[in-house]
């Protein structure tokens, strides 16, 4: 329950956010509107065009493939494999390996942290574009300087840690398919050694 909470808080605040930064872009906030519920509908707006803009980025993360970024892939599947002193090829479809070990581990219920990850990942992602168009924005003003700087910093530090956090995704996703796969190994072997002793028994009667 606490990470389905967390989760959802994650997911919430990757569309709020960008939504309400959107609007701040086009002036929203400067209209004279004399409603007493105008907090609420700022709320709803900004979640509603957060959406869409969630929807939009993730149409751009498909065209450009970026999360399927082989580089980024392999780094992660030689990391692992290395790190457990393990010799292992990198699959010529790393794509559909990758898919596989996911729904592998999914369906193990296994998939630790890597659904709060991914949230993190996604609200990183809407909020990189954006961090960087506020800087243009703010850049005409002179008293804004010493923001600007501060939300550049922002930006190179999203940037590193929006790749971290995929890379960080892969090698759970490899070391969850790895360590079930040796689970389901071992019980074969288990199974084997006692089918051979009660065939043993049962001659030796």
């Amino acid at each position: 329950m606490k990470s389905f909470s967390k989760l959802s808080l994650y997911d919430f605040l990757a569309i709020l956010i960008p939504g309400f930064v959107i609007l701040w872009f086009f002036d929203f906030f400067k209209l004279n509107i004399a409603c007493p519920i105008i907090d609420i509908l700022i709320a709803i707006l900004s979640y509603l065009t957060g959406l869409c803009y969630h929807k939009l980025m993730e149409l751009v993360v498909t065209i450009t493939n970026v999360r399927r970024s082989k580089n980024l892939q392999e780094k992660a599947w030689k990391k692992f494999y290395n790190g457990i002193g393990v010799e292992k090829d990198f699959p010529n479809n790393i794509d559909v390996a990758f898919v596989q070990s996911y729904y592998k581990i999914a369906k193990e219920g296994c998939l630790m942290n890597i659904p709060v990850l991914e949230a993190q990942e996604t609200f990183l992602r809407n909020m990189i574009p954006l961090v960087f168009f506020s800087i243009i924005r703010l850049g005409c003003c002179n008293n804004c300087r010493a923001l600007c700087v501060f939300l550049g910093v922002l930006l190179l530090w999203s940037i590193v840690g929006w790749l971290s956090i995929m890379k960080k995704i892969y090698e759970l996703v490899w070391e969850g398919s790895y360590y079930l796969s040796q689970i389901e190994k071992n019980l074969r072997e288990d199974n084997i050694e006692q089918i051979n002793n009660e065939i043993n028994e049962k001659t030796s009667d």
